[in-house]
């Protein structure tokens, strides 16, 4: 990817060409490479190197915006020019908060040079040892192993600019039998942290202990939900209960209920980008620098992200959350983190009189985001869990749950997290929980 003086340089000349009373620069940038195998053999590999960039320029109370995906000087001018002409046939009335100067921020660490420049061989070979694990169990695995680079910086007229690089590397795999299969997947800023062969086993134990799965009534059952499962719920928090402006417009389930309990007394939530491996980004999207959050305590509703319009609506500081100057979403946590306990997954098996181990969910979606509503499929590895033992596999089952309603029905969580993806700046931090009348609503044939 290009250096980060490369990226100050194009910064520097776009300020030092505008004639706009405010000028800010904000570049995004992914290296990406994938390797994707199905049927036990490798059947892709790509590439790429993106890179993205917007200039905001402010004429009096007039914005102008554009957008380009080339960083060549010698379009600068052009567009500038078409910034100018956008500010300028705005509409005047519009609040323009002024730039942040230079600031100091903490230091995230998520990037590792090797990662990036991880080669299409390495990552063959990695998959080659994982798929004969599978194909020696006369299974057939499917999935991915990628590595990846990014980066996002800010710069504006006021002198401040900010650069932060994170890498990822991530392995994923899924053993199929003829009516079975299990699952396996792991996050990590660098390579060397990666397990496939542990993936690929833990991937070959599921799909056998789900063979020839049974039927299951739909209901409310004690749930067993492994980090995966956890990640796929916990992650439509982000953008519907902790929304800044949906909470300071009274349009979330935790509207007026700062300070009040509304989660079992084991949950605590934090947003929280500096968490190792998280892929988090010191500050947001104004060059503001982010602030840890503590969004649950035990259990209670503590902290709500800001950026500087909820802020004042608020009457909080702003803790930087900013999705940019002229967003119209609203401030979100990108870097949830939910604290680990002390129960493994086998523990919380031994204790359950009867209920539901779930690998994973998919088709995951938002019904009621007042209620913090979702629903979506099992997927990969669904077990029925007696007297402290799984007994066999299940066929798949759809759910209908509140989240919030989850977290106050938690009875015990994992004492090891994983992280989970969750986009540009984005990753979730989340250990396994178990769960009390959980509400499966129909039940497949598969």
């Amino acid at each position: 990817m290009l250096t980060k003086s490369k990226i100050h340089q194009f910064t520097e000349r776009v300020i030092k060409d505008s004639d706009a009373d405010m000028t800010t620069v904000s570049i995004a940038g992914e290296k990406e490479a994938l390797t994707r195998f199905s049927n036990n053999e490798i059947t892709q590999n790509v590439d790429s190197i993106r890179y993205t960039f917007s200039i905001r320029c402010v004429y009096g109370d007039r914005v102008g915006v554009v957008s380009g995906t080339s960083l060549d000087f010698k379009n600068i001018k052009r567009f500038l020019e078409t910034a100018k002409q956008i500010a300028l046939n705005q509409r005047t009335g519009k609040k323009i908060y002024p730039l942040f100067e230079p600031q100091q921020y903490k230091t995230c660490k998520g990037y590792d040079k090797g990662t990036e420049d991880v080669t299409p061989q390495t990552r063959a070979d990695m998959v080659k040892s994982a798929v004969k694990l599978c194909a020696k169990e006369k299974m057939s695995a499917a999935g991915i192993m990628s590595n990846a680079a990014m980066l996002y910086a800010i710069a504006n007229s006021k002198g401040l600019f900010a650069i932060n690089e994170n890498s990822n590397a991530t392995f994923s795999i899924t053993a199929q039998t003829k009516n079975s299969s299990g699952w396996a997947e792991d996050s990590q800023t660098s390579i060397k942290k990666l397990n496939v062969m542990k993936d690929a086993e833990v991937a070959v134990k599921k799909a056998k202990l789900s063979k020839n799965p049974k039927s299951a009534e739909p209901g409310k059952y004690t749930v067993i939900l492994e980090p995966a499962a956890v990640a796929d719920i916990l992650s439509f928090l982000s953008y519907t209960v902790f929304n800044g402006l949906r909470f300071a417009e009274g349009r979330t389930f935790l509207s007026g209920k700062m300070g009040e309990r509304v989660a079992d007394a084991r949950i605590n939530l934090y947003d929280d980008p500096f968490v190792d491996g998280i892929g988090g980004i010191p500050f947001d999207m104004e060059g503001f620098p982010k602030k840890r959050l503590t969004l649950i305590e035990k259990g209670v509703f503590r902290e709500i992200p800001t950026d500087r319009k909820v802020a004042e609506m608020l009457k909080l500081e702003n803790n930087g959350h900013s999705l940019g100057a002229d967003d119209e979403w609203g401030p979100l946590p990108l870097n949830l983190r939910l604290e680990t306990g002390k129960s493994t997954v086998d523990e919380m098996i031994k204790s359950t009189k009867k209920g539901i181990l779930v690998t994973q969910f998919h088709y995951v979606n938002i019904l009621d985001p007042m209620k913090t509503l979702v629903t979506g499929m099992t997927r990969n590895g669904i077990f029925l869990v007696e007297n402290g033992t799984v007994k066999h596999g299940l066929k798949n089952l759809r759910f209908t749950q509140s989240i919030m309603d989850a977290l106050m029905n938690t009875e015990m969580v994992g004492d090891r997290a994983i992280v989970q993806s969750g986009g540009f700046g984005g990753g979730f931090s989340v250990p396994a929980m178990k769960v009390r009348d959980f509400h499966f609503t129909s039940k497949t044939e598969f």
